[in-house]
């Protein structure tokens, strides 16, 4: 069987509207480090053009010389895709030359170690630009959850952060298996949560990995994943609860094999933002409290009302009718009894 991470003979880069997606390209670090240097040069372009087609680089074109020409003629970057290229480390020393029009950065299945997850973190400690990081399918351990979870301490720009499935290699039957963050790391930056708030999305266990019941072992993928933590689910309902968190979305694994998922209920309710557990499976669908609440967060009904924006107010309720979300136009209808009657 082909190994799902075989390079070869992959030479294609998608170029359009300010999104560089450098991924599968055999890039070496010195490459990348040429690329940002240039991009951190180019002015950028006094008029942004409308996004063209992709743009598929041939194998007689130059990478570097493709690069700087589709961001002086289309538009500012704003979204750099590197991952899937075995760059190490090393790529994680030229994040300082990246431009300050980038906002999104991709490094998923890099290589990174602990020193290279420690770059990032350094970086972005200061860095007021990033707001979306995804680096699933590295190697980030108990020392590297102590990065990152420092890093989200002092951090006030970041809104999203993927780094699930860390750990992710071929197995010795060729297909696909996965080593989540340890339940340690993961109460790392559970903790580091409660000293946060502008992150609105985390994602540390991939749902796609995880099953709304036994087996834990799919055939189909090679995966075999270990139980949820009650005590993972309890640190993060804690953090959550205890905090002015603006998280929306978190991902942590498969909540409803949670012994004490009863308490996401009030979880939800304590958190007027969050709305997402990262699991649409039937257990959550069942569960009419927690799905009201969901329905209640994710159309801001309880910010409405407390704001009583007549506009939004009667937006929302559209919205609710709309899609045939009951509870939040009762929510509304209950909760503003006196502004509709003005």
């Amino acid at each position: 069987m082909r190994n799902m991470f075989d390079l070869s003979g992959t030479r294609d880069l998608l170029l359009h509207g300010g999104q560089l997606e450098l991924g599968f390209q055999r890039l070496h670090h010195t490459d990348v480090k040429r690329i940002f240097k240039k991009l951190g040069r180019e002015p950028p372009p006094e008029k942004i053009q409308p996004p063209r087609k992709c743009r598929r680089l041939n194998k007689s074109q130059s990478l570097e010389s493709e690069v700087i020409r589709f961001t002086s003629i289309d538009c500012s970057v704003w979204r750099i895709n590197i991952g899937c290229n075995d760059l190490g480390d090393k790529v994680t020393e030229y994040l300082h030359l990246l431009p300050e029009t980038v906002t999104d950065l991709d490094v998923s299945a890099c290589g990174l170690q602990t020193r290279g997850i420690g770059n990032i973190c350094k970086f972005l400690t200061s860095n007021k630009t990033i707001v979306r990081l995804i680096m699933w399918g590295n190697n980030i351990n108990d020392d590297g959850a102590v990065y990152i979870s420092e890093m989200l301490k002092q951090n006030d720009t970041l809104r999203e952060l993927v780094i699930f499935n860390n750990h992710i290699g071929i197995a010795s039957n060729g297909l696909l298996k996965a080593d989540p963050l340890s339940n340690k790391g993961k109460l790392r930056i559970a903790e580091a949560l409660r000293y946060n708030s502008t992150l609105q999305m985390i994602a540390i266990d991939g749902p796609r990995l995880h099953f709304c019941k036994p087996p834990y072992l799919d055939p189909s993928l090679g995966l075999s994943l270990p139980r949820f933590d009650p005590e993972v689910g309890k640190a993060f309902r804690n953090a959550l609860e205890e905090s002015e968190s603006a998280i929306e979305s978190i991902q942590i694994g498969n909540v409803v094999d949670d012994p004490n998922f009863h308490q996401w209920e009030t979880t939800l309710q304590k958190c007027e933002n969050l709305h997402s557990l990262g699991s649409e499976c039937i257990s959550v669908r069942a569960n009419k409290k927690l799905m009201r609440w969901r329905a209640i967060n994710a159309l801001k009904a309880r910010k409405v009302t407390r704001e009583g924006n007549a506009d939004e107010f009667i937006s929302t309720v559209s919205t609710a009718v709309q899609y045939g979300v009951i509870d939040v136009v009762y929510y509304l209808m209950r909760n503003n009894v006196g502004f509709i009657s003005k």
